[in-house]
């Protein structure tokens, strides 16, 4: 699941002729492995084991390394749901968004999309 966040967030990276390696793209991110884990998890609990309602927010957070994050199932499309990350690093005023579209597949995993 980590590998899916961290495709969120090159496919949300900004493009253009200075485009970063993905590896740059997460050290620049100022998130921690654990905080990684902590957004994701509270990602899933959007849509694992059912979907929730469409607008539910919830919200994590990392005292260990200052960073915080909110996490809102944006919209639902069929067999795929949006989620809206807004993620604040320890110390950052304006949030790092995130949508990704994550689907459920004929066997029962969810998948990033793109």
């Amino acid at each position: 699941m980590k590998l899916m966040l961290v495709l969120a967030v090159a496919l949300a990276a900004p493009t253009g002729a200075t485009a970063k390696p993905l590896s740059k793209l997460l050290a620049d991110s100022g998130l921690s492995p654990q905080d990684f884990d902590m957004l994701l998890a509270k990602e899933k609990e959007l849509y694992i084991p059912k979907v929730r309602k469409t607008g539910t927010t919830l919200s994590w957070s990392n005292p260990a390394t200052g960073a915080r994050g909110d996490v809102k199932l944006a919209s639902v499309r069929g067999n795929c749901v949006v989620i809206a990350h807004s993620i604040y690093p320890r110390d950052v005023v304006e949030p790092i968004l995130l949508e990704p579209k994550m689907c459920k597949s004929a066997d029962g995993r969810w998948l990033l999309a793109p």
